[in-house]
Order: structure tokens, then sequence, then C-alpha cells
């Protein structure tokens, strides 16, 4: 597994780029310590639910859309919506003022 300082992504980003194309993983140091990892998008990985997990993340950060989310999981919506429930994220994220406020606007 290769190692690549920030300062070496800032001025080569291609190298990170040319290690993924080519199936490697790729720790990412600062001041010489690891503080992250970039991994290719394999069928292994993705197969492991790498892709699975950062496309809720970005939906619960409100990032990407549930349609998006569908996209991602190459599922429809009420697929989508059913394994939100089934890790207990809130499909629909209403405050509960937000709410009445909307309902007393349609009044």
């Amino acid at each position: 597994m290769k190692t690549m300082a920030i300062r070496d992504l800032k001025n080569n980003p291609s190298e990170l780029t040319r290690a993924l194309e080519n199936h490697e993983s790729v720790f990412i140091s600062k001041h010489g310590k690891p503080i992250g990892l970039t991994l290719p998008l394999t069928e292994q990985v993705i197969g492991g639910g790498l892709v699975k997990a950062s496309a809720v993340a970005a939906y619960q950060n409100n990032e990407i859309s549930l349609g998006k989310l569908a996209q991602f999981l190459g599922v429809d919506k009420n697929e989508a919506m059913r394994i939100l429930s089934d890790l207990n994220i809130n499909i629909v994220d209403y405050d509960v003022s937000e709410l009445l406020n909307d309902v007393q606007g349609l009044s």
C-alpha cells in the first residue's frame, strides 16, 4: 500500500489518480501521521458496501436527495426509503414547529 503526504497531493494530485486507477489503496499522511485512506472503487469494495455507506452518509448530511440516493444504490425510491427505515434514519427531517407553520400557511 502506498503512502502520500498532503503536500505531495497538493503538488502532484495525478499521482493519487494513477494509484487509484491501478487499483491501489493509498494512505494519506500529515506530518508523518496517517489521517486518511483512499480506496479504488473496485467490484470488491463496492460489493462490501462502501458505496452504500457513503451514499447513506451523504443523504444524512443533506448532500444528496432521496432520488440520488436511490440512483447510487441501484434501487427505486421506495426501496431506498425501506433501506433508510431499516437503518433507523429519518426519511423526512421536519421540525415540529416548521410543520405547524406550514400547516397554518395552508389555511
